[in-house]
């Protein structure tokens, strides 16, 4: 009974302190927060605009979030626990682990600070997605042909699939650039939750989450809408043209026989729903520009900044995610060159102007909790 009541005194204690500290969190947050909120307002407004369900902007990833959070919190857990096991070798690793988690790593404050951009990027997630979907009801995909015009031109008048075929054209080779392109969504929840949860650099951690949001409007919604193109895998379909990229399918048909393509399935759940125009989890199909691509370059702009070895592995990981963008057919090679420079530009002038803002007002914008 004693340990019982321990237990209720210590929960309880957790709870006060993760109260008190949630409004100076949620204060901290206010530049991050008042973004989703516009942004949800207007994803809301479209949504009753085309008659898709407004709802969604908050329910989409509702189960999905329930369900991967906690992994990736283990993960974060798991990951230091490597950190301490495999560099800083202490006599007693798992007792070290225990302390951080009661001391630094799952502290109530810790906890409040992180929770403001957990929900809000739940919220952002789901409005991200109902604008997405409202593409083909706002406007028509009028790019493919001069996307795949630009890419000769830009590649000696060789399609830029047709360039790295002879590298990657071989079935397990796709297979693992599909799983590599499949992991993509857990490694954005994977760094999304670890920079919620960094307390080492509040400024790098903010910098990293208003350029993943201005990120997704300025390229994911709005140059998707006014450069509103389907890809090459839907070339044929949406110009009615003779497709230049049905060599491209056959193969991936073929590779799919002995090692199943993860991505055709996907390719194929995307056109249905697009001619169903209803509201689905990750629906929605947009080619220019790459997003994939894009949010994989962020990947590797913040860890460059965490770790030159983690943002060396992510580089790598970029450049994979490119390749697979054109190998399996969802991507013209410009829309990925756009996603990168686009999301490099916008991580620069989103620093400098943090820079700027720290000068002006020491510890006010970028500062952690208490």
């Amino acid at each position: 009974m004693m340990l019982l009541a321990n237990g209720l005194t210590t929960a309880q204690l957790f709870l006060s302190e993760f109260v008190r500290a949630l409004p100076a969190a949620t204060r901290h947050h206010a530049l991050p927060l008042a973004i989703i909120l516009v942004y949800w307002m207007v994803g809301f407004a479209i949504a009753h605009a085309v008659e898709l369900p407004a709802g969604a902007t908050i329910t989409a990833y509702l189960p999905t979030y329930m369900e991967k959070m906690p992994v990736m919190i283990v993960l974060l857990i798991v990951g230091r626990g490597f950190q301490i096991v495999m560099f800083e070798r202490p006599h007693r690793p798992l007792t070290q682990l225990v302390r951080e988690l009661r001391t630094t790593l799952a502290t109530p404050q810790r906890m409040a600070h992180a929770l403001p951009l957990l929900l809000g990027m739940l919220v952002f997630g789901g409005t991200f997605t109902v604008i997405k979907t409202s593409i083909p009801l706002l406007t028509s995909y009028n790019w493919d042909v001069t996307f795949e015009q630009w890419d000769l031109w830009l590649h000696g008048g060789l399609a830029p699939w047709q360039i790295i075929h002879p590298l990657v054209g071989l079935p397990f080779v796709t297979k693992a650039i599909d799983e590599i392109y499949g992991s993509w969504f857990m490694v954005l929840s994977f760094i999304w939750v670890w920079q919620a949860f960094n307390q080492r650099d509040n400024r790098l951690r903010l910098q990293f989450f208003l350029t993943l949001m201005l990120g997704w409007i300025i390229l994911g919604n709005i140059a998707a809408t006014f450069l509103a193109s389907a890809g090459p895998v839907y070339y044929g379909r949406i110009s009615g043209l003779s497709d230049p990229f049905l060599p491209l399918t056959a193969y991936l048909n073929d590779a799919n026989e002995t090692y199943p393509i993860i991505a055709l399935l996907a390719q194929q759940y995307l056109w249905d729903n697009f001619l169903m125009r209803e509201f689905a989890l990750g629906a929605g199909i947009s080619a220019m520009p790459s997003m994939h691509v894009a949010i994989a370059t962020l990947f590797a702009l913040v860890c460059w900044r965490t770790k030159r070895w983690v943002g060396v592995l992510m580089t790598v990981y970029a450049m994979l995610i490119m390749i697979g963008s054109v190998h399996l057919g969802w991507h013209y090679a410009i829309d990925g060159y756009v996603g990168a420079l686009g999301m490099i530009a916008i991580w620069w002038i989103v620093g400098a102007v943090l820079a700027r803002r720290a000068e002006k007002m020491p510890g006010g914008l970028v500062a952690g909790p208490a």
